[in-house]
């Protein structure tokens, strides 16, 4: 199944996500049920959904990297999601079919018992995962019948196998020249961040919103390298709420830039980059969108919104150029 280019409007809040489910067993001693649990994947990351293909094994320390297989040329890992996910007793089996996506400029065959339908929704219907134990999940969404459908964060199961095979894991959020000294954390509710500049700053102040703690840890502490004060929220519908309704003199009404993810529960980067562009007061100010969504379909989605750039995620060559463009050319802190 070829996955084509998304027909919605930019701006509109939607996306559409992959159904498919994973099993596991009963937690209850006294029982073996299996329950087949919903999740979801962001069509956006998926280049197409194939059958089952001769998979080579190849030795890694990742038990749910399966091997290899051959996709026109190009070699891909296969991983057995349910495995990854900690389900153990799912099989793998002739129907089993395979989700290639391809985010971060990295691509990976993540192998499911078999995929269900293409769903469009909303992303304010989409919400925050209740605690940081969800580790895998980026949002959850309450569907017919009571049930609940799981958006996975397939970056971050990729960067954990990554890791545990010796491979660049989780470092890969740890940008070279990023300022090791820590960032402070947002508030809760995704409001103002500990990181806020101080009132005689003179350095360039940045608004940085991203729902994922371990991202936007890392784009934090390469701007604070780079000289430049911070605040941090964690939803973009948060964001925009504080920033429309700053009074002068506030420290959101000193913002200068602001840098935010597209993929995120309530309001998705594209439609808080054109609330923005809608408000007599915000409009031009200066936005970068900092997405692991690669490819020129989505860069086209950016500018189509209007923002003044689109950089892969965590990329610092990427996101130096972008600001140098952006930022007044008395900031020096990127040479």
């Amino acid at each position: 199944m070829a996955i084509g280019r998304p027909m919605f409007q930019v701006g509109s809040n939607i996306f559409e996500l992959i159904e498919f489910t994973a099993t596991k067993t009963s937690v209850v001693p006294t029982s073996d049920r299996k329950t087949p649990i919903l999740y979801g994947v962001n069509v956006a990351k998926v280049r197409e959904v194939i059958r089952l293909p001769i998979i080579v094994p190849c030795l890694t320390n990742a038990p749910e990297v399966l091997g290899v297989f051959n996709l026109r040329g190009a070699p891909i890992p296969a991983i057995h999601l349910a495995k990854a996910l900690g389900y153990d007793d799912e099989p793998v089996t002739p129907s089993s079919q395979v989700i290639v996506t391809e985010f971060s400029s990295r691509k990976a065959g993540f192998v499911v018992a078999g995929t269900r339908r293409i769903r469009r929704v909303s992303w304010d219907k989409v919400l925050p995962p209740s605690s940081d134990a969800f580790n895998t999940i980026t949002g959850m969404m309450l569907i017919e019948n009571q049930d609940f459908i799981f958006i996975l964060d397939f970056e971050r199961i990729l960067l954990d196998i990554e890791s545990r095979s010796g491979g660049q894991g989780t470092s890969a959020y740890a940008i070279e020249g990023a300022s090791q000294s820590g960032a402070s954390a947002p508030n809760q509710g995704g409001s103002l961040g500990g990181a806020s500049a101080p009132a005689a700053s003179k350095r360039p102040l940045i608004l940085v919103v991203d729902d994922s703690p371990t991202a936007r840890r890392a784009i934090c502490e390469l701007l604070r390298g780079m000289q430049l004060d911070i605040i941090e929220y964690t939803n973009a519908e948060a964001a925009w709420k504080d920033l429309s309704t700053a009074e002068e003199g506030s420290d959101l009404s000193k913002v200068q830039l602001i840098v935010s993810d597209v993929e995120m529960p309530k309001l998705d980067g594209y439609s808080f980059v054109k609330r923005i562009r809608g408000n007599e007061k915000l409009k031009k100010m200066p936005i970068i969108l900092h997405s692991s969504l690669t490819g020129d379909v989505n860069k086209d989605r950016a500018k189509q919104a209007g923002a003044d750039a689109y950089v892969g995620k965590l990329n610092r060559k990427e996101i130096v150029e972008a600001l140098k463009a952006a930022l007044p050319p008395t900031w020096t802190g990127a040479s």
